[in-house]
């Protein structure tokens, strides 16, 4: 077993753990609002997991695809859970521009 693939098993396992650690924040956790916090980390665990590839595999079609995969989910998962709890406070508090205009009418002189 050469020094690449005992790399590769690393990275691996540590994506795999960060994976499992989402799934059981997601469903372990009461609150929705913590439950995203623990999304977040799907994406980093889906870059470790292309990181392995690329070990294993080398700078292939194969490899190419999963930096591209991992990316993609690294780049795009904040954003995702930014909208998600975004649309959750409006939903549970309303439109956060009202309550700015109300105050900026109360401190009007």
């Amino acid at each position: 077993m050469s020094w690449r693939h005992v790399v590769a098993t690393v990275l691996l396992l540590g994506g795999a753990a960060l994976e499992v650690l989402a799934v059981v924040g997601l469903c372990a956790l009461r609150d929705l609002f913590d439950r995203l916090h623990f999304v977040s980390l799907a994406g980093y665990g889906a870059l470790l997991i292309g990181v392995a590839v690329v070990f294993r595999e080398s700078f292939s079609l194969i490899g190419d695809k999963a930096l591209l995969v991992a990316g993609f989910l690294v780049l795009t998962g904040p954003v995702l859970v930014h909208a998600t709890m975004r649309s959750l406070l409006i939903r549970e508090h309303g439109d956060w521009r009202a309550a700015v205009e109300q105050v900026a009418e109360r401190d009007a002189p």
